[in-house]
């Protein structure tokens, strides 16, 4: 027990740590916000190892796949095969397991269609809570938390975030009992931060920043360089790492958010730098063959290209690198046998391998539409892996500090006080529509749309707006008690000041002006303003009396200003009903297609898409139009992982695809053009399509590769898992109804999931 001995698994417990586990020993759902590499996890690791002795059930949630298997491993090493399962759409290990780990998407799933599965079990972790601000994948952490059973408890692991007593708040309110914050602000090993250039080395923003403007000066005197030529020729990585391994730095994770940059670094650098003793090369050369001997890679180009990359210390890790390398990788890592690591931004997520250093190749990352300055929040979960417990005293974290190409105000903020709030994401989308349709009345569906994060945070900004507001008005009666109450009219000196430069500009204007009309209707002007000048006399004051009744004036009008904003503020804000809307719309919609009749019921299509779970639209248009059962296996699993398929930058249509894609092609404009569906509700992409014909009629995946070397082997394996999730789908929602269709869809299963494709577990 951490409060008697303060330990668990060979660690001393931190007071965060011991408080939030007391809490759950006491029956509170809780909530851990805390700085990533602090050992947050170690609470979700202490509360499996409690249920296990205690032979309670407990649900383990993670965003993604890689993480959720990462923690499959280690709990089957601590507690035996017997007591865990896993379950991520395309694996399903021990599904009535005690300790069951999937991905977030998974327990929503559940929740929707088999809550009953869920009875016995005493609590749910969601680690990396704060992804329910995520702009894609927030609904899903949303939705998980509002239909889970009450009588469960929580545990969300969270980085800092300023709102965590919020979000804290919300859960208490929809789940109805206690839910406790724990923080954690400081870090065991502190962060040191800098930006790195070579006119001043390793330094703070302030300092490049003069830096900076006096080199410009002197550019300016003499001139810039011809043809706007970059003016600094050294500013690279290697020049960065040269200065953290000077400084004692390593081992370095450098982020870069681009797949082809980090392997084209990683070579570059292995060109230069050998960080390896021959007894550390030694170890690579043996964890290389047995890898190449487990995987079947003897013969792989991809392993022997990145061979001598390994030997000298360095290596790259991203979502386009074969599972089976990635391991290898990971295990290098692990051992301390890679001393810089170029990564993308996936490394950090909930992984643990912590460094000494963490760099940045740019301020900026791509998000999918365009480059963004990086917010407070991504750029802490990756700063976060420096810095080594119990090894390092400080984790440095460098930003390579190109401003040839970036202004300093793109750079993110090194203060945690300026870690963005969570914001709710929740949407609507048909499969949750038909799931709320199927699960309950319109009457209680309206009620539950109501119990978003979304809805909970208007309540609160109503509420800060009412309070802003009745405030304002408290401070407006007051100053403006305090200012001369001819303010604002003739008798004012400055207003008098004001009205006479008005009726001078008017005098003057009227001699140009020709036209009778005109300048009738100034002459009104002019002689209106004299009047009025006339019949007021001018207050006695003085100048100190001016000066402080001016100050007083723009405190007033400031204020009023504000109140005008916050009015409108109150006018726009949407509490009650915010997604109504949206689910008439929808619902229209499938009303329209025929999963819905008029009075809310389900009809076959929409009893069969409420159990797919991307692009079920399309998929359910497929399979009543019959193209399941005209296909054969390998054209379904060639039609299947074009679904929900997101191209990267460049790709191409296969020219040759294994089915006739006119039919598809009709259905998916139907649903656009005719029935109003989203374009982005409706993805369809083949360009994997010729590859998983193939292999699912047996072609060795080295092979497979070679005719399409455009394409990343990771990319690759990731369509066809990504396939075979939804063909598991497709399969629930035929069992019953078409069990020679559930049958015909699990051979095209195992026709993909086998070899290098295959997750090994």
């Amino acid at each position: 027990m951490p409060e008697q001995t303060g330990e668990f698994r060979g660690f001393i417990l931190d007071d965060f740590q011991k408080e939030a586990i007391d809490y759950l020993l006491q029956g509170y759902s809780v909530l851990v916000s805390a700085p990533t590499g602090v050992g947050k996890t170690l609470i979700a690791d202490y509360l499996i190892e409690e249920a296990v002795k205690k032979e309670q059930r407990v649900v383990y949630t993670a965003p993604i796949k890689a993480l959720s298997n990462q923690k499959f491993k280690e709990f089957k090493e601590w507690h035996g095969e017997e007591k865990i399962g896993i379950i991520t759409g395309d694996v399903v290990i021990q599904p009535e397991a005690d300790i069951i780990i999937m991905t977030t998407e998974i327990f929503r799933n559940i929740l929707h269609q088999e809550q009953e599965r869920l009875a016995g079990f005493s609590h749910v972790i969601f680690d990396e809570i704060h992804y329910l601000s995520d702009e894609e994948r927030g609904t899903v952490w949303e939705e998980s938390i509002i239909f889970m059973p009450d009588n469960l408890r929580l545990l969300g692991l969270s980085a800092t975030i300023p709102n965590a007593a919020e979000l804290a708040a919300w859960i208490q309110e929809i789940k109805e009992h206690p839910v406790k914050v724990v923080y954690k602000k400081d870090r065991v090993v502190p962060l040191e931060h800098y930006v790195y250039h070579p006119l001043t080395g390793p330094t703070g923003f302030n300092q490049l920043k003069k830096a900076w403007q006096k080199r410009k000066k002197r550019e300016g005197e003499r001139g810039s360089p011809a043809g706007g030529e970059r003016t600094w020729k050294g500013l690279d990585h290697k020049e960065l790492i040269k200065s953290v391994h000077r400084r004692n730095g390593l081992p370095a994770l450098y982020f870069i958010f681009s797949r082809q940059q980090c392997e084209v670094k990683a070579q570059e650098l292995s060109e230069r730098f050998d960080f390896l003793s021959a007894d550390e090369k030694k170890r690579v050369e043996e964890i290389l063959d047995h890898a190449a001997k487990q995987y079947n890679l003897e013969k792989w180009p991809t392993l022997h290209r990145l061979r001598p990359i390994f030997l000298r210390g360095i290596a790259f890790h991203h979502a386009g690198l074969l599972p089976a390398l990635k391991e290898i990788v990971e295990t290098l890592f692990g051992e301390n046998l890679i001393r810089v690591m170029y990564a993308t931004e996936t490394f950090a997520v909930g992984i643990n391998y912590p460094v000494r250093s963490v760099c940045f190749d740019a301020p900026t990352k791509w998000d999918g539409v365009t480059f963004r300055p990086m917010t407070t929040l991504e750029y802490f979960q990756m700063a976060g892996r420096a810095g080594r417990r119990g090894i390092d005293e400080k984790g440095f974290v460098y930003i390579l500090a190109d401003l040839d190409r970036y202004r300093l105000e793109e750079f993110p903020s090194t203060n945690p006080a300026d870690v963005e709030e969570l914001t709710s994401r929740f949407n609507l989308n048909y499969n949750s529509v038909l799931n709320l349709f199927h699960n309950y009345n319109k009457e209680e569906i309206l009620v539950i749309l109501d119990r978003n994060f979304a809805t909970f945070q208007a309540r609160n900004d109503k509420v800060f707006l009412e309070n802003r507001l009745d405030r304002l008005a408290a401070e407006l009666e007051k100053t403006r008690s305090v200012i001369c109450q001819d303010w604002g009219s003739l008798s004012c000196p400055q207003m008098r000041a004001a009205a006479l430069r008005q009726l001078r500009k008017k005098e003057r204007r009227l001699r140009y002006i020709r036209g009778k009309k005109a300048r009738r209707a100034i002459s009104a002007e002019i002689r209106e303003l004299k009047e009025s000048l006339a019949r007021l006399a001018e207050r006695d004051c003085s100048p100190a009396e001016q000066a402080r009744c001016e100050k007083r004036a723009k405190t007033y009008e400031r204020l009023h200003k504000e109140r005008l904003s916050l009015e409108e503020q109150m006018r726009n804000l949407k509490v009650a009903g915010r997604f109504e809307a949206d689910l008439e719309a929808k619902a229209a919609i499938l009303e329209d297609l025929d999963y819905l009749d008029a009075d809310g019921n389900l009809l076959p299509r929409g009893k069969f898409a409420m159990q797919i779970y991307a692009q079920e639209l399309l998929i359910t248009e497929l399979y009543f139009a019959g193209f399941f059962h005209e296909w054969d296996e390998d054209q379904i699993n060639a039609v299947i992982v074009a679904i929900d398929y997101e191209p990267r930058k460049g790709e191409r249509l296969p020219r040759n695809l294994p089915f006739d894609y006119r039919p598809i092609r009709k259905i998916i404009r139907d649903l656009i053009f005719r029935h109003g569906v989203g374009e982005d509700e409706v993805r369809f992409f083949p360009s994997l399509s010729p590859l998983a014909y193939e292999w699912s009629r047996g072609c060795d995946f080295f092979e497979l590769t070679r005719s399409a070397p455009e394409l990343q082997e990771g990319d690759i394996v990731s369509g066809f898992r990504r396939g075979i999730d939804l063909l598991r789908q497709i399969r629930t929602a035929c069992l019953g109804e078409d069990p020679l269709m559930a049958a015909k869809i699990k051979n095209c299963m195992e026709k993909m999931d086998r070899d290098l494709v295959q997750v090994n577990l």
